[in-house]
């Protein structure tokens, strides 16, 4: 079930269902239990001579925590999970969009048995396709009697049901039922090929939501990633019974604090092994773990939904009148002091200087152009010549340029 969480920082540490510390509370027991047996043990058991002979195996194990990559390999596995399990929440089919076309498409009371088959229908199919993925409502319909007993299924449907011979699962017949009532409606004129098609797409729709479901449930993560990530967690902890004691023999003592609780091995198990219990947690969401979908609450909701579409909202319309609504929607004195900051773009303080933003024609910036490329061209010629007149230079079939006058604008 999925735990609600909404209030302040302080309180989310102290709650108990879903969190952290139910996920890492036996664990991290175990972890304390062999922590100090082997503790006590050395203390009380071995020699000097045996203690510092344990002493290099301390030194030892901890050189080789630090070859395990836990964090790379936690971090990988946690994404792939994770989006694996928001990717099966996605694909949960709803009847919403199908049972809204279906009403507008088959109005009237004399179409209403049409409306309300296609809404049992479809909380039927999703009975029988989450039966065969959910522990939870896999509990609650355990066999088809138990369909028929809830109302989803008439005697007739169960005893058609039961003859169907399909080895490959029959989750898919009312999906069929429902595809077949639709092609009758549209043999008898009820609905004309449009809307045939525009309800089929919808029911095509609701169906992959299942299929994709029972995809996710046959492939799985692959089993030896799954074993690589918790050897190596548990491996890890493992190996720090030992690389974490302290050292308590006489030279190791003068040299370093000794501090007989393991703190920060203690907040490494709370993250690293709370990691891990995401994955593992999240992997199967259709289990009866906290955090685990709800689909018993889903398919009452959609039951409860599909029937008023088609029955109460199926031809239920409002008496048209001048629309006196308030353009400006008045706010209560809670929600006026939290008034939302309105967007405004980029570039609405933009401004150009009023030179910039004067009307010009392509003519007028062409001409200007010239102009400025000939004074550009007499500056360059006049201060090469005067150069060359200070400099008495001789210039081809001008001579000597200091006896030519000099050039003026």
């Amino acid at each position: 079930m999925t735990i609600w969480y909404e209030e302040e920082f302080s309180s989310l540490l102290l709650r108990w269902r879903g969190s952290l510390w139910k996920a890492v509370l036996k664990d991290l027991m175990a972890f304390y239990v062999g922590y100090y047996i082997i503790l006590f043990g050395q203390w009380y058991f071995l020699d000097e001579q045996g203690k510092e002979y344990f002493t290099g195996w301390i030194e030892w194990c901890e050189i080789g925590l630090q070859y395990i990559p836990l964090s790379f390999l936690l971090g990988f596995f946690v994404a792939v999970i994770v989006a694996r399990w928001w990717e099966q929440f996605n694909w949960i089919s709803w009847p919403d969009k199908m049972m809204i076309m279906v009403s507008a498409c088959l109005p009237g009371s004399e179409n209403l048995v049409i409306r309300q088959t296609i809404a049992r229908w479809s909380s039927l199919q999703a009975a029988i396709a989450w039966s065969g993925i959910s522990v939870r409502t896999l509990k609650r319909f355990p066999t088809e009697r138990h369909l028929v007993d809830s109302g989803l299924m008439t005697e007739e449907e169960h005893k058609m049901y039961t003859t169907l011979d399909s080895p490959h699962g029959k989750w898919f017949v009312p999906i069929i039922w429902i595809v077949n009532i639709l092609k009758k409606a549209y043999q008898q004129g009820r609905i004309d090929s449009i809307q045939f098609d525009m309800i089929l797409k919808h029911v095509y729709s609701y169906r992959d939501g299942f299929a994709m479901l029972f995809v996710y449930d046959w492939i799985k993560i692959p089993l030896v990633y799954t074993q690589v990530v918790a050897i190596a967690t548990y491996g890890y902890f493992f190996i720090c019974l030992i690389g974490r004691q302290p050292k308590i023999n006489q030279s190791g003592m003068k040299n370093e604090v000794t501090i007989m609780f393991p703190i920060f091995t203690t907040f490494q198990m709370l993250f690293y092994l709370g990691w891990l219990k995401v994955g593992q947690y999240l992997m199967n969401p259709f289990g009866e773990d906290d955090d685990d979908f709800e689909l018993n609450y889903i398919l009452d909701r959609n039951t409860a939904i599909a029937h008023l579409m088609a029955t109460d909202l199926a031809d239920q319309l409002p008496t048209l009148s001048e629309d006196a609504m308030n353009p400006s929607i008045p706010h209560t004195r809670a929600s006026f002091k939290i008034q939302d900051i309105i967007p405004k773009n980029h570039l609405t303080n933009f401004q150009l200087s009023n030179k910039d933003m004067e009307m010009v024609t392509s003519q007028h910036l062409d001409g200007t152009e010239n102009q400025n490329s000939k004074e550009k061209s007499n500056n360059f010629w006049k201060k090469n010549f005067n150069r060359a007149k200070k400099n008495n230079v001789d210039v081809p079939g001008i001579g000597n340029i200091s006896e030519t006058e000099e050039l003026t604008k």
